[in-house]
């Protein structure tokens, strides 16, 4: 399982997805616009530290352009395939991710691992792993999700077991593999140094 540290930092990067899934079932405004309100402070965190990323960025632009169609046209059809968007944008954002070899998941990998390892080619190759299943786990949910509201009539308790799963999945495995690969690493060092 991940470390306490970790797992605050995938709730930070991913709170304005947290906020929508939290609020949207009371009302999908109250959702895109407490989501977009989180991806703004996010991004301007992100921006005083100079440490913009691709998800929040993709994040903020998305919930911001969400969060208008929910005020402007509340009876729009689109919220209906809200689940189904969320996780295309951030397949389609992790993907990116790792076609231009940066990986979302290292903003939060070297909040835990010194900066003399953030460039070497085994953490960017583990971040690689690590996003790509992300990847494959939010493309999953999209699909999915998309099927429930085509032939389920966006029925609830299945969009929300497909969120669930769409995070906790990679976020244990996540854990598990970083976990492996920090021990690896760990007998690879101990053996250089003997």
């Amino acid at each position: 399982m991940p470390t306490r540290g970790v797992l605050v930092n995938y709730v930070r990067g991913f709170a304005p997805w947290l906020c929508y899934a939290a609020l949207s079932p009371l009302d999908w405004r109250l959702g895109m616009c407490a989501a977009a309100l989180a991806a703004v402070l996010l991004l301007s965190a992100q921006l005083r530290s100079r440490s913009l990323d691709l998800l929040g960025a993709a994040t903020c632009a998305f919930f911001v352009a969400m969060a208008a169609v929910a005020l402007a046209a509340p009876k729009s059809g689109l919220h209906t395939w809200t689940c189904a968007l969320s996780n295309g944008v951030l397949a389609v954002t992790a993907l990116t991710s790792l076609t231009v070899r940066r990986p979302f998941t290292l903003s939060i990998a070297r909040s835990q691992v010194p900066r003399e390892f953030w460039n070497a080619p085994r953490f960017i190759h583990v971040n690689m792993v690590l996003t790509g299943v992300w990847a494959a786990a939010f493309t999953a949910a999209a699909a999915a999700c998309a099927l429930i509201v085509e032939y389920g009539h966006a029925a609830a308790l299945p969009l929300v077991v497909v969120q669930v799963l769409a995070f906790v999945v990679p976020f244990v495995f996540s854990g598990r593999y970083a976990d492996r690969a920090k021990a690896k690493a760990a007998v690879h060092t101990a053996g250089e140094a003997a």
